[in-house]
């Protein structure tokens, strides 16, 4: 029996590490072979170097001597025009029986647009959540859901959104976030290395920092990261801020944190942690503090109090160690101040995260690998709801 061949796009940190559990098992299996296909963001220096998390896998060609790397809408619109060009050929030279993609990120409908034509089964990893603040996101997730043939979702609400959409039942399974399956084992040495490597005390109280732009305000952005820089340094607290991801005026947030967080011993402005890195530095934070997935999807498996700034996140199930707040400085401050407070550490002590998978990441790469690809997945069925 041939291998299976799979195609996995990535469009950079938000769904890598997310994802590599996954692709890690794919690509152990005797049973099938995997390409990841990275879109234009990775040859964006600003997001990091990815070599030594993906020397281990077969990486397609996504080089292009024009770099479009600008934060705004014309520039989006040329990396992904690169994209769809670089993966259509290495779909017709591979001729994969089935593509790969994860999340929301406005890259991910190269998935849709390359397999749609060629009749190739696509898999869509996590639909179903609703993120209001992040206008971009919000209609990208739901229209891959309805381009999709297969869903593996993170929690039974979101398959019921996507049962909302639609979709058949048997298409759909409820699998959490598999990185959070493992087990985590954090000691005061990891500590003191990773000190060493980014040359920043650790030892010290800190707050982990990061804060992406919200796609549906983008007019309201400098006076966001203006209240959010002025709490940090209000609170007097050290802090580890990681870069926003690749939306429009993400340069915009850059530029106001290199300015105004440039003391090196109270601030660490870092474009990529790494998975193992920021789980660390997750479990040894006095807080969370900004508007990324993370501080809601990964940080309670830590018993990490988050701080949740703003919209963006607005619609997704958020465990008892996250406070919601507005974008006024002082109500940050307020929040800073609750979630260090022992009432609220006690309440959070022993919390379970809604997100942990309840499946292993074996049985859900064998799901992939055994996936019957016949008429029947690629014919949809559109199922009415019974609506009064």
């Amino acid at each position: 029996m041939s291998k299976r061949k799979i195609i996995i796009i990535s469009a950079g940190r938000s769904d890598i590490y997310r994802f590599l559990p996954i692709i890690n098992e794919l690509n152990n299996s005797k049973k099938a072979k995997i390409f990841i296909y990275l879109s234009q963001t990775y040859n964006n220096k600003d997001f990091g170097n990815f070599k030594n998390v993906l020397k281990n896998f077969c990486i397609l060609n996504n080089y292009s001597k024009k770099k479009y790397f600008n934060d705004n809408a014309h520039n989006m619109i040329n990396n992904l025009n690169i994209d769809i060009k670089n993966l259509s050929k290495n779909v017709l030279k591979i001729k994969p029986d089935l593509i790969l993609i994860m999340g929301d990120r406005y890259e991910m409908i190269l998935g849709p647009i390359i397999s749609i034509p060629n009749n190739i089964p696509l898999i869509h990893f996590f639909g179903g959540a609703v993120t209001e603040g992040a206008a971009i996101d919000e209609l990208t997730r739901h229209a891959l859901t309805k381009m999709s043939h297969f869903h593996f979702v993170l929690l039974k609400k979101y398959k019921e959104r996507l049962l909302q959409l639609g979709e058949e039942s048997w298409r759909i399974k409820s699998v959490g976030l598999p990185s959070l399956s493992k087990k985590f084992n954090f000691k005061n040495n990891k500590i003191n290395d990773l000190s060493k490597k980014f040359n920043f005390d650790l030892l010290k109280p800190f707050m982990l920092v990061t804060f992406h732009p919200v796609t549906a305000e983008l007019g309201f952005i400098n006076t966001q990261i203006n209240s959010l820089i002025k709490a940090i340094k209000v609170s007097k607290m050290n802090a580890i801020v990681t870069y926003p991801n690749s939306d429009p005026k993400y340069n915009s947030i850059l530029n106001k944190l290199k300015k105004n967080l440039k003391n090196k011993k109270k601030y660490l402005l870092i474009n990529n942690l790494g998975e193992k890195s920021l789980f660390s530095l997750m479990k040894k934070a006095k807080l969370i503090l900004g508007n990324s997935s993370s501080g809601i999807v990964e940080a309670a498996t830590f018993k990490t109090p988050v701080i949740n700034v703003g919209t963006r996140q607005n619609g997704k199930v958020k465990p008892n160690n996250v406070i919601d707040v507005d974008y006024d400085y002082k109500s940050i401050l307020k929040a800073i101040k609750k979630s260090q407070s022992r009432e609220f550490l006690r309440r959070i002590k022993n919390i379970q995260n809604p997100y942990k998978s309840n499946i292993t990441t074996k049985k859900i790469a064998n799901l992939i690998i055994n996936l019957k690809i016949n008429d029947n997945l690629i014919r949809k069925k559109f199922i009415d709801l019974n609506i009064k």
